[in-house]
């Protein structure tokens, strides 16, 4: 008999939120006129994108890397990302001064590269296969002694992205709906356990893109579903398959699990440069997608996480450019 995960509590997030150090930014709540006026509710954005290293990653890394022991930390520490958690998890592991490594396939943009390893991180590169970041990962483990963190079950991640959620109801006790990009779900997992046991009545609401629906597609069977194909410009969200872990708290708290087409997140990406002057990669834009092509509609006080801002310049002024941007 399967037995169900335990899951994270508001008090373990609460945690994790008194020991975040001054590096993490509290980020506010920006009002939005423009998306107000255009829906007739009171919006605001959750600026991930201004976290250090650009996204929301930062305080799920941090909050594992403190929780290891002393021992472990000194020894090392290894994930497998190829995008904002690589970026993350260096920042974090110079800050304890602790050794760590990410698994990266071999097709990651040298962008995120470079800034991995800028950031003082030991890049590992595999094969590009999905089965192969973990073997290369678990060999990390064996061979050097250190630390594996798999970052799809680990509940410290869904402690540490959940204080984001815990800020949005300490800046707005009476919010009303609260939309939350998805990929492997510990975002979303973790910004609804904190909204839910502290706003029963608001409604979350989590998005994907249309060219990956591992999250849309196992929430709308009841289960953890693989998807064949992800083929999406939100390179932040391209999971094929949520945690069990994860999914487990997005099936207790998560109130809907919506779609959106690639051509409203490029609209999205624009729309914010334009009228809310933020930078935001296409996963961070997707709430804002969802919002303006109809897809979410917003009850009261409403709040959209844009979880990263980690866009190459030349896309984003290819995106700024498109006339079918606009």
């Amino acid at each position: 008999m399967h037995t169900p995960p335990a899951l994270v509590t508001l008090a373990q997030i609460e945690e994790a939120s008194r020991d975040l150090p001054r590096e993490i930014v509290r980020t506010p709540l920006l009002a939005s006129d423009d998306l107000s006026s255009e829906l007739g509710v009171p919006l605001f954005f959750k600026p991930e994108c201004l976290q250090v290293t650009g996204s929301y990653k930062a305080r799920a890394a941090y909050t594992v890397l403190k929780r290891l022991t002393d021992e472990q930390r000194a020894k090392g520490a290894a994930i497998s990302s190829s995008g904002n958690f690589a970026g993350a998890w260096a920042y974090m592991g110079r800050l304890f001064g602790s050794p760590v490594a990410v698994v990266m396939q071999e097709s990651t943009s040298p962008f995120k590269i470079e800034k991995t390893r800028a950031y003082g991180a030991e890049v590992v590169l595999c094969p590009n296969d999905f089965d192969a970041r973990w073997n290369t990962l678990f060999a990390l483990e064996s061979e050097r002694g250190m630390k594996v963190v798999n970052t799809f079950e680990d509940a410290d991640v869904i402690r540490g992205h959940g204080t984001i959620g815990l800020e949005i109801v300490q800046a707005m006790p009476d919010v009303g709906t609260v939309i939350v990009p998805a990929s492997s779900g510990g975002l979303l997992a973790g910004v609804a356990t904190a909204i839910k046991a502290l706003c029963p009545k608001a409604r979350v609401i989590g998005v994907q893109p249309g060219g990956s629906l591992a999250v849309h597609t196992s929430f709308r069977r009841g289960q953890v579903t693989r998807v064949e194909k992800v083929d999406t410009i939100c390179d932040a969200l391209v999971a094929a398959f949520p945690g069990e872990l994860p999914f487990a708290h997005i099936q207790r708290y998560v109130d809907d699990v919506v779609s959106v087409p690639e051509a409203e997140v490029r609209k999205a990406v624009r729309w914010l440069a334009e009228k809310a002057k933020l930078v935001v990669e296409a996963g961070g834009a997707v709430g804002v997608a969802a919002l303006r092509c109809g897809a979410v509609k917003p009850t009261g006080p409403t709040v959209v996480l844009l979880s990263g801002g980690n866009i190459m310049p030349a896309t984003l002024a290819r995106y700024l450019t498109e006339e079918d941007a606009a």
